[in-house]
Parts: C-alpha cells; structure tokens; sequence
C-alpha cells in the first residue's frame, strides 16, 4: 500500500539553468562544490535558493549546469562532488552549441520576454544567414535537460522547472520513450515578464512555445500582468478557451487538460539579510567606508542594458541637482552596473561611463559614483551599500523578479529608507510605500529625488513601515509552499465542467417629489462612493473624508424636524462617528446593521448617542461559533495568490478586499471564492456577499435591506402611535417619502427593502438611486460621487431658499407648485408688520419672536414685510 504525502512532505526536483553552486577543482584533481547563493536564476542577481526552503523538511534537489567546462573524463567526479549537496549537473552533449544558446538566451529570448523586440528579429531575410537560426540551439539545450530530468527523476518527485530558458523542456518531456521516467507532476514558474502576443510573435517559434508551457500542469507568474499576457496569447494564437478559475487559480483547457496557473510574488527572508548584515565582517567595513563620506546616498544596482534605464536615472539625478544646486555637496547617487555576457552590455557601460564622467565634470566633486562589476555584486557589498543609502532607485522599463528594493528596505527595518521604483517594476505591486514614477519621464524622476530629500521623518517612517509589513507577508518559503501546493493540486485535480437600466435622477423631480411630501420623510445614504469619493491609494484601504458640500447638506436635512436621515455603511462605529460626528442629528448605521446610533433630533440633536446592536437576531448560532476561522482559511488561500488583496476583519463579518489587486485579476479571484464560500457555508445561518471590491462572510440578520426595513417599521409604529396621541410634539405624521441612495451590490438590498416598505406601509413616494449608470433594482441613477455631491448641493440651496425671505413672487411660485395640491384655497394678504400686528396672522401669532419663524418650509423675519396666510387646509 503507498504512502500518500502531504504536498508539503512531497520531494521537489528544482531545474534551473544554473546550479546554485560554485564548482572549484582542487590541486589533488578532486572537484569541491560549495553553495552559491545568488546564482539559481539568471535573470535575476539577489534571489538565492536558500530563502526557499530553509523551515521544510521536504527532500530538495537542484539539477542544471555548472560554470566550469567539464571534460568527459571529469564528469564523474563533478557529479559526486555535486550530489554531496543533493545537486545534479547537466552536461550539454557535444551535439549542443551552448555559446549560442547563452546568446539566444540572454539577446533575442530576454528581449522579447521583457516585451521588446529584439534588432535581429527584424533582419531582413538578405542578411540572414543559413546557419545564424539560434532556435536548434535552443532545442537542443532544452533536450539535454529533459533527458537529465528523465535519469534524475524519482517518483513522486514534484519537477519544478525554473524561467523562460528551460521553456521547451516541458515539450520534450512529453515526448520520452520510456513513460516511467517521465515526471507526473511538473510545474513552470516564469520570473521575467511575459510578451504581448504582438511581440511574442516576433519569434518565429511562438506557438512552440505557448504549446511546451501548456504540456505542464501549472505555470507561475509573479504578477497578474504577465499572466494576463500569456492567457491572450494563447487564446489568440493557439485559440485557447477563455481561462476559468479554481481556488484562486486561472484554469487554460487545451488538448483535453487543464493548466493551471498562480500569480504570487516573493520577496526575501529578512531574516537572513538580518543576520548577514549583523554578523558579517567585511559588511561592517564596507558600511565604514561608505559612511566616512558624510553624505545622503541614493542607490541602485542594475544590470547595463537598455531595459533598466540607467541613463535615464543618471540625467534625471543631474537635473534634480541643477535646480537644487545647494545639494551638489551633499549628496551622492552610487550606481553599481553589473556587466552580463548580453549582447551591447560593455559597450552600453562605457556610454553610461561618458555620461557620468560629463556630469561629473561640472561638480568641484563628483556627484555620481559609477561601479561597473562583472557578472555579479557580492551580497556583502549589496547588503552594505542598501544599508548606508537613504534612498534606493529603480527606473527600470522592464522587469522580472528583482528582489534588490526588498533586501534594501530589510536593512532599514530600524532606519529611515525609502524606494523610488519605476511603474514597471514588478516590487510595486507589494511595496505601497515606494515613490512610484515613469522611467520616461526624467522630470518627475528627479522630482520624485527632490521630495526624497525633504520628505518629514513622520512620513519616511509610517512608508517604510508599510514596506515591511509587506515583505513580511511575502517571504520566500510562503512563496514556495504555495506555488508547490499549488503544482501538486493541479496534478491531482479533476476536470472542471466546464436589468432594466435606470433613468437618470434630476433635481427637479427629486424637490417636486420632496415638496409634495405631507409626513414625515426618510433619508438613507451609503458611505463610500456616494457621499465620500472613491479613491485609490498606494497604502491601500484608504477611508476619504467626506466633503465639506455633503456635510453641509446633510445637517441642512435634519435640520427639518419632519426628516429622519441615516447614513447606512458596512465601516465600523469608530469610522463613522469619525467622519459623520460633526453633524447633528444625523442616524448612523454601521457594519450593515449590526450597530446603529439613532437620529437625535431638538435640542438633543448634538448630543453622540450611543451605538446599540440591534437586537439578538443578528447573532450567529452557538453551533457555528467556527464560522469565522474557517472563513479566514478560505480567504488566506486567496490572499496568499492576489496580489494587493488584503483580509480584513470586523466584529460583525470577515472580508476578502481586493481594491488594491489587479482589478481583473481580483474580479476573477473574488468570483471563484464567492463560489467557495457559498459551498462552504451551505445550510448555515450566514450570508456571502459579493460587493463591489470585497467578498463578505457575515450573519444572515445582517444586510442593509433588513437594517432599512427594520428602521422604517419601527418609524411606521411610531407614526400610528403618534395618530393616536397628536398632540405628542413627536408627531410629524406617517412616512410618505423615503430617498434612498448608493453605488454598491449592497445597496440594490436596501433598493428593495424601500419598496417593499413603501408597499406595505403605503408610502407615496419612495425614490431609490443608484450611483453609475447601469443594471439596477433602483429606479434613477446619477453618473457618479461628482453629480451626488451636486445634487445634494442643489437640495441645500433650495431648502436654504425656502427658509429664507422672499417676495410675493418667490412664494406664489413654490406654493403654486408645491402646496397648492394640499391647500384648496389659499389667499395673500400682504401689509407691512408696522401697519398689521403680527397677532393678526393666526398661524405666526403663535411664534412673536425676533427669531425665524417656520411656516411649511419658509422662515420669515419679523423685521421686514410679513406676509400672513389664510387658508382652509395645509397640512404642517
């Protein structure tokens, strides 16, 4: 009987095209390999191996080339030094060019992955010679992996192939004569960006390549963006289905399987940096030397190509000191480039080394310190420099995995650091507190290096302590236990089977319908995205304040005491009372219903009641008391695979956000869970709620339709006990007009809560919006935040006019339109209060004050010329 593992136990067989290992052959003939920890991924030179799977107790083996050339004669010996270190050469066979596979590799390959075309593929045939084609090169390459792959390969083995250099390798797996060496589970990660399928199609072997990714079982990514690019490709070259979603992972049918792929980032083990930071010697020296310069430093290690901007950071650091010249003594920019075998890099270092050189000139000292390595920055020297720089910089206009901004920000966990990352680098998605700039754009480089420089210590503090916090959450063995988690599911997985529009709202109908109103009037607003903006931050989940306008026009609202208006949001008490505090009279309603703090109104209107919960039916059965925990279970595994989605938890409810995510990488995520969660929580008391950027687990009472329908029965009630006692100073009659307004799904609960409210009740006018033209259960739409503040306005001065003074004109004109239905005779009589005592006007005899008297809406001052009423009926 077999074992069956754990994916966490599950033994993983890591091919790369470089072994993590540094290879030396010793006097006595002997070969020793030694660990190499920034050498696994070529594309990349801060990534080490170690970082991975340090905690596991998984066995764990590298397979790929070594740098030294080998003879035939000494291959035995580099393989037994090599398995010491459960490692596993890969000796091309004689057949293979390897220079021009490494050329292929790191010239047209890399920039076409990077989303460039390359200057050979645009040769025109005349210049192409019949032996220049790299593509057997490439296969041939890829061959002798696979079949090293098909010797190594131990059953049970997870085959973990490693970025776009091994990408054929999976097509030649497929094709191994002998089945049992063939690995049953294989995965590919990609750590440089993706093509476009316009660029991608530059190589003439497009479709071999799609069709190789897809002979796998999951492919990796670690951004949305790149993914995105590899499913169009497919689908337009290779006419893939449109992907579907299971558990947080996009699902590619083709040929009969499903690929699955994960998007998730990585960053460094701080832990480690920590350490070596700490503890290391040569670090310390190297921080020493760069200290005893006495000045502010910004930093950057690059390889010299044209896809990481160099030049363009070194004119954008010129500029910023030409407008600022004061600063030419006090700062420095260190720019380390890294010299690679690829192709135009020596001669791009020496026009770097020109324009530094030039600029430097103009400065009594140099302003720009250029240190060409070759190959690779030691981690000591990286480590030192992060740790003495006040400012990292990135302008790089294409980019893969770079984990140099998080080593950086590491080591100034108890420092000031900040990042400037261009738009491109993939470290943004992650880093909320970076400066993010276009690389294109010199000036706002050197803007963003000014700002650096006077930004408040408060501000560097509060950015750096977002950067950590992410980093913490992304660290490399995280990473690799979900993408290997991730490859043994989707090896084992089965086959998956695969309104009326509203009319937009005007402030006249909105006041005609107000106006008409006899009783008493309810008001009901959603928060965000209807009387605050919708806003996007760099920090995440921001909560914008409301505008001055709004608030204004709220309190102008209940100043009638016929209005009762809440604010009805999913926030939590302290939010609400944070933003919506200073307005008297206002009713909250928080964490749809689960809290609520009435409307005081009179001379109690300023008085903060307290929030109450609303009642025990909101509680969640003693029996499902795990709800919540499994909930946070379900939602970690798809925090863990969206990048900028974030869990957040209420007293009420658990939520899976994902405003900051990709929004269509995210809207896919939300829907797949939305799914989930339903199955999970099949027959339970709760309910799972999909809004506009959020996914909600909460108790079934819960829900803005049955907050708004308990509170307008309860107002109803009060209003049929008031007609038993009117002369009661509460009674303001039965509820005739209720205005609902908000954006979200949430929303379209409380649109037919007022309905079905305002049938049975009899409400005469009930008068539901939504904000955003489109699908909806309300009746009128306004286009956005922008046109409720408007209208809002509009009401605010309509009111204000109404309280105010107005001739005979202004009042025939709203009394026509808007009393008239209710007074069947109405007649003026106009003197001037010097030739008609105020008594003489039944109904203003009552208020003899100086103060503004209130007769259905319009407030009259005493000092100026009354105009007294008389009529049959008017209903106050």
């Amino acid at each position: 009987m077999s074992m069956v593992h754990h994916p966490s136990q599950l033994p993983v067989l890591v091919a790369s095209n470089h072994l993590p290992v540094l290879l030396e052959r010793r006097e006595d003939g002997k070969y020793a390999a030694t660990w190499r920890g920034d050498r696994l991924l070529a594309s990349t030179m801060a990534f080490s191996h170690r970082d991975l799977f340090r905690p596991s107790r998984r066995k764990v083996r590298f397979l790929g080339r070594v740098e030294l050339e080998v003879s035939l004669q000494d291959q035995p010996a580099v393989n037994e030094a090599c398995a010491a270190i459960s490692c596993i050469p890969v000796f091309p066979s004689a057949e293979t060019d390897v220079a021009t596979y490494d050329a292929f590799c790191s010239g047209p390959l890399r920039a076409v992955f990077h989303n460039m075309v390359h200057p050979s593929t645009l040769n025109p045939p005349s210049h192409v010679q019949e032996n220049a084609d790299p593509w057997p090169a490439f296969l041939a390459m890829n061959k002798d992996f696979a079949v090293a792959i098909s010797k190594a390969y131990a059953t049970g083995d997870i085959l973990w192939l490693q970025d776009f250099d091994l990408v054929m390798v999976p097509h030649f797996l497929a094709r191994l004569v002998r089945p049992m060496t063939v690995p049953s589970t294989v995965g590919l990660f990609i750590h440089v960006p993706f093509p476009s399928k316009s660029v991608l199609s530059t190589l003439s072997h497009d479709r071999d390549i799609l069709r190789s990714m897809l002979t796998v079982h999951h492919v990796g990514f670690h951004i949305y963006e790149h993914a995105r690019h590899f499913l169009d490709a497919c689908e337009a070259l290779i006419r893939t289905p449109p992907p579907s979603m299971i558990q947080g992972q996009l699902v590619v049918h083709h040929n009969g399987k499903q690929v699955h792929i994960t998007c998730a980032q990585l960053t460094v083990d701080a832990a480690r940096v920590e350490r070596d930071l700490a503890s290391n010697d040569s670090v310390r020296d190297e921080i020493i030397r760069w200290r005893q310069l006495h000045k502010l430093i910004f930093a950057a290690v690059d390889v010299v190509d044209e896809l990481h901007g160099i030049p363009h950071k070194v004119v954008a650091f010129h500029q910023f000191l030409k407008k600022r010249p004061e600063y030419a003594s006090r700062v420095l920019l260190v720019q380390v480039g890294v010299v690679t075998s690829t192709l135009g890099s020596t001669q791009h270092a020496q026009e770097v080394r020109r324009l530094v050189d030039d600029i430097n000139a103009q400065y009594p000292t140099p302003v720009i310190v250029f240190d060409v390595r070759n190959d690779r920055m030691p981690t000591v020297d990286r480590i030192a420099l992060w740790r003495v720089a006040e400012v990292f910089v990135s302008t790089v206009f294409a980019e893969g995995l770079n984990t140099c901004p998080f080593e950086y920000l590491v080591t100034h966990r108890n420092a000031t650091g900040l990042a400037i990352l261009s738009q491109f680098a993939v470290a943004r998605r992650i880093l909320h507190g970076a400066t993010i700039v276009n690389p294109w754009n010199i000036h706002s480089i050197a803007t963003a290096m000014e700002a650096t420089v006077h930004m408040s210590l408060k501000e560097k503090e509060f950015r750096r302590d977002c950067d950590v916090l992410s980093i913490a959450s992304h660290t490399p063995t995280r990473w690799a236990a979900t993408i290997l988690s991730d490859i043994a599911a989707a090896a084992s997985a089965p086959p998956k089977k695969l309104d009326v529009l509203t009319k937009p709202l005007t402030v006249e109908h909105l006041l005609d319908l107000y106006y008409k109103s006899r009783g008493r009037r309810i008001f009901f607003f959603d928060y965000y995205r209807t009387l605050a903006p919708d806003v996007s931050s760099d920090f995440g989940i921001v909560w914008p304040d409301v505008p001055v306008d709004v608030l204004s026009s709220l309190e102008q609202l209940c100043r009638d005491p016929r209005n009762t208006v809440f604010v009805v949001s999913g926030c939590n008490c302290e939010l609400l009372s944070d933003k919506f505090g200073s307005v008297p009279g206002l009713g909250l309603v928080a964490e749809h219903g689960y809290f609520i703090r009435w409307a005081m109104l009179g001379r109690a209107a300023r008085i903060n009641k307290p929030w109450e919960l609303y009642g025990d039916v909101f509680r969640v059965n003693a029996s499902c008391g795990k709800w919540r925990e499994k909930a946070e279970a379900i939602m970690l595994m798809y925090v863990d695979r969206t990048n900028g989605a974030a869990l957040e938890m209420r007293r009420s409810s658990i939520l899976f956000r994902y405003a900051s995510a990709d929004y269509g990488f995210g809207l896919l995520q939300a829907r797949e869970l939305l799914h989930q969660l339903t199955a999970a929580f099949d027959g339970w008391p709760l309910s799972v709620i999909q809004g506009k950027d959020y996914i909600e687990v909460r108790p079934e009472g819960l829900g803005k339709g049955k907050i708004v329908k308990q509170i307008l029965h309860k107002l109803h009630m009060d209003s049929i006990k008031s007609d038993e006692h009117p002369a009661s100073s509460s009674h303001h009659g039965a509820i005739d007009f209720v205005w609902t307004m908000g954006d979200d799904v949430a929303d379209e609960l409380m649109f037919d809560a007022a309905h079905d409210c305002g049938h049975a009740f009899n409400i005469a006018h009930v008068l539901t919006c939504t904000v955003g033209h489109k699908s909806s259960q309300a009746q009128y739409f306004v286009s956005d935040h922008v046109q409720v503040v408007s209208v809002l306005a509009s009401v605010r001065a309509a009111l204000t006019k109404t309280s105010r003074y107005r001739s005979v004109g202004d009042m025939q004109s709203i009394l026509a339109k808007h009393v008239l239905h209710h007074a069947p005779h109405v007649t003026y009589n106009t003197s001037s209060q010097l030739d008609q005592p105020i008594s003489s006007c039944p109904i203003l005899a009552r208020k003899p004050s100086a103060k503004a008297l209130r007769l259905r809406g319009l407030y009259i001052q005493p000092l100026l010329p009354i105009y007294c009423l008389s009529f049959e009926y008017l209903p106050m």
